[in-house]
């Protein structure tokens, strides 16, 4: 974080300094009306950097310990701050979410693993070249898919060749299952996402026994994450934009798969994202108010609820910061 350098803007002269700057903060976004997401994403990043350095400073009085005050007021101005957050949090659209989580990831800065993600962007840019399988029917592919996962479960991965084998077979899996996605309403995927998170399980394991770096893992599988929601998540977007669903089931289905991605990537996950990864988060999420009450015209979804669903992914959001 930038508020651990030496080039901090804040130079505190006591520890009452500090926590008067911080509820001075506080007061400051109470202070606002009708803030926009730039300006919500702004305050979010600051709150940050203020918070970070006023309680690294504080807890070096001697008070920090002695006696709860100090703690207690740094707690309750964080929670005041948190609750204004979620104030300017109403009435957001999908794309209020995707700008302020995409501008406000705590590892935006960090260059620590730039090396790694660009050698990693190149390897994933070359998955697009692989094709998908087309010669066998739909579940003689989901099969396919199944033993592909019980074969690399029972051989392991134990070094960066074998990881990166498995990701590039598993994405032309996984892209050949998306382009049937209407096909497999009838069809049970419970087994392709166990054996998916055992293997997952067992590549992070394969750290602790220094099989695999620490670095290359959490760098190549939170890019494998992002690959994955961002390409469902299209898929689904396009058949909804183009009314290629045909029951209320099917509609909830895919928009619930299309708002994986605001919901389910973690700051380092926003972090790792491509520049144009981030401009299709950014597009999937503009058309969402248009997709919805298009869906309820035709009873598929309750669009006064589905509108509402932003605004909630961004008070979870701030409530976890």
């Amino acid at each position: 974080m930038s508020s651990c350098g030496s080039d901090s803007k804040y130079d505190f002269k006591s520890s009452s300094d500090a926590i008067s700057a911080y509820r001075d903060f506080h007061h400051s976004i109470h202070s606002e009306s009708d803030v926009k997401a730039e300006q919500l994403a702004d305050f979010i990043c600051q709150w940050q950097e203020l918070s970070d350095t006023v309680y690294n400073y504080i807890k070096k009085d001697p008070a920090f310990t002695a006696h709860a005050a100090l703690s207690m007021d740094f707690g309750l101005i964080t929670d005041s701050i948190r609750m204004g957050l979620m104030r300017h949090a109403d009435n957001c659209s999908m794309k209020d979410v995707a700008y302020i989580k995409l501008n406000t990831s705590p590892y935006r800065d960090d260059a620590e693993f730039d090396v790694v993600k660009k050698k990693a962007a190149t390897f994933f840019a070359a998955l697009d070249r692989q094709p998908v399988y087309n010669n066998k029917s739909t579940r003689e592919l989901l099969f396919s898919y199944q033993q592909f996962l019980v074969d690399t479960r029972t051989r392991g991965i134990n070094n960066q060749k074998q990881l990166l084998e498995f990701i590039e077979s598993e994405d032309r899996h996984f892209r050949t299952f998306l382009s049937h996605l209407d096909e497999y309403s009838d069809m049970g995927l419970g087994d392709i996402t166990k054996l998916t998170e055992l293997i997952c399980t067992d590549v992070y394991k394969s750290v602790s026994e220094n099989k695999l770096t620490s670095e290359e893992v959490m760098v190549y599988m939170s890019m494998r994450t992002d690959r994955r929601l961002l390409l469902n998540a299209q898929v689904c977007h396009d058949h909804l934009k183009k009314g290629k669903v045909k029951s209320a089931s099917q509609a909830n289905a895919y928009l619930w798969m299309m708002i994986q991605p605001y919901l389910s990537m973690d700051s380092f996950a926003i972090a790792m994202l491509t520049d144009s990864q981030r401009e299709l988060m950014l597009a999937i999420a503009d058309d969402y108010s248009a997709i919805v009450p298009a869906l309820g015209v035709k009873d598929y979804t309750d669009a006064k609820i589905s509108l509402q669903i932003p605004t909630q992914l961004m008070r979870l959001y701030i409530s976890t910061l």
